[in-house]
């Protein structure tokens, strides 16, 4: 439970200083975690995974992977590992819903890999947008 509020709270801060300080991968990352981190509870009527959840999942996964092809940046990279991660996850859930009966790892690829890691992530993107902004700012001084 703690897990679970204290990861939604580091996505929320974490997200809103990539919403305020990132460029446009930084924003629309932002948006789509979000709106996935919040979409999640509709879905998701159980502990088990299901279709509803596994198709919103690989949306966002899907989203992340597209805006780490177009902004080229480490985080991006990360990010969509991480939620490539929490999609086989819930795949693998759903195809054997007998091993969740221990859960450990589903719970620890859901909560820590695909929640705090990706939540993690964006603040990366905010250090790693923060060094490319200061590092062509001192290029452009220099020339």
């Amino acid at each position: 439970m703690i897990v679970a509020y204290g990861g939604t709270l580091l996505a929320v801060v974490c997200g809103a200083l990539a919403s305020w300080r990132g460029g446009w991968a930084e924003r629309s990352a932002t948006a789509v975690i979000l709106m996935a981190w919040f979409l999640t509870p509709v879905v998701q009527t159980t502990f088990s995974p299901h279709l509803p959840l596994i198709i919103l999942d690989c949306a966002q996964a899907i989203a992340l992977f597209f805006i780490s092809l177009y902004s080229r940046r480490i985080w991006s990279l990360l990010i969509t590992a991480c939620a490539a991660a929490g999609v086989t996850s819930d795949i693998a859930g759903w195809l054997a819903p007998h091993t969740l009966s221990l859960a450990w790892a589903y719970v620890v690829t859901t909560q820590f890999l695909y929640g705090i890691f990706v939540a993690l992530c964006l603040g990366l993107a905010v250090f790693e947008c923060e060094y490319l902004r200061r590092h062509a700012t001192a290029t452009a001084v220099v020339s």
